[in-house]
């Protein structure tokens, strides 16, 4: 109940710092934030709008800046003044990544040093029951005790940098520069995608030490297939082989991603009732149901977090296992 309350209260804090430089037209946070916007749109020497000023599509423009990657460091800009990365450029996603994995990094060593000791604190006995969760409940009720051991540290990795990256990007942001503009790392196919590929390699590596390249392949067609449907079944299962980690990558970003677009519509909204009804006092009442759509959607992508994490895991385990194990 008390998280709750904290969560409404931070909301109601930030809707009364956005709303009131909206109401009052002057280039405050509207402004400000487009003026964010604007730069990453590569026009970096238009003046900056408030938001009595701007169109209805620039509002939500605004609102949707922060839930896409951009170049913050070692980037060029071509004719048209818009940034453009090459092979070194740092992306605002990536800051946010080495944050996790700091974190990641503070929280888990005192659990590791943790086994040797008889009485430890709560925080670190909770977080020691996430890994044996990990470990019984994922990985060993597929692979076995036996089998699954040496992939538990692999998966336990795999789980909690998801878990950290998701948890993260529902901090809300109060600035337009790292760190006072947090991003969710997992919201772009940039980040999932890898995540996804370094399963299919698993997949495709293990499978073939377990079963030879040849029987790998040959394993992918199901048993006591007619040859006449052969022609069908072999593209469709080597696309299912594909289909996979792909399957892994939407999975995830677009589950992230749409929730913070979601909230970013929903606070997009303030803006333009505010500008529809030309800064009236009236217009704070339409940002009510605003804010409690904003709210309502920010504790389902709470709860979203640890279950994509949980899915993607899971689902990895699950590909790895069926690779090396292709008769059953």
């Amino acid at each position: 109940m008390l998280a709750k309350r904290l969560l409404i209260t931070i909301w109601l804090c930030l809707l009364a710092a956005v709303a009131l430089p909206a109401q009052e037209g002057a280039q405050g946070a509207g402004g400000e934030a487009s003026a964010e916007a604007v730069s990453h749109q590569g026009e970096a020497h238009a003046k900056p709008k408030g938001t009595q000023e701007m169109s209805s599509s620039e509002i939500f423009q605004v609102q949707f800046t922060h839930s896409v990657p951009y170049p913050i460091y070692n980037y060029t800009t071509d004719a048209d003044g818009k940034k453009v990365g090459g092979l070194l450029t740092v992306y605002n996603v990536q800051p946010w990544q080495w944050t996790c994995l700091g974190l990641m990094l503070l929280v888990f060593f005192p659990v590791v040093g943790s086994f040797k000791k008889q009485r430890v604190g709560k925080f670190t006995r909770i977080m020691r029951g996430f890994c044996l969760w990990v470990r019984d409940e994922m990985v060993y009720s597929v692979m076995g005790k036996e089998e699954g051991r040496a992939f538990v540290p692999l998966f336990f990795f795999m789980f909690f940098f998801i878990v950290f990256q998701n948890v993260i990007g529902l901090i809300p942001s109060t600035g337009h520069s790292y760190p006072m503009a947090i991003y969710t790392p997992t919201g772009t196919p940039f980040v999932t995608a890898p995540l996804a590929m370094i399963t299919l390699l698993l997949m495709l590596g293990l499978g073939m030490k377990k079963n030879g390249v040849f029987g790998f392949f040959k394993g992918l067609i199901p048993h006591g297939v007619p040859a006449y449907l052969l022609p069908i079944i072999v593209p469709i299962e080597f696309a299912g082989l594909i289909i996979k980690p792909v399957a892994l990558t939407i999975r995830l970003f677009a589950n992230m991603l749409s929730g913070h677009l979601v909230i970013a519509a929903a606070i997009g909204l303030v803006f333009l009732f505010t500008k529809m009804m030309d800064g009236s006092p009236l217009s704070y009442l339409t940002a009510l149901p605003c804010v409690g759509l904003a709210i309502f959607i920010y504790i389902i992508e709470a709860f979203v977090t640890l279950l994509q994490a949980y899915i993607f895991t899971f689902l990895s385990i699950n590909f790895i296992h069926q690779s090396m194990h292709q008769e059953h």
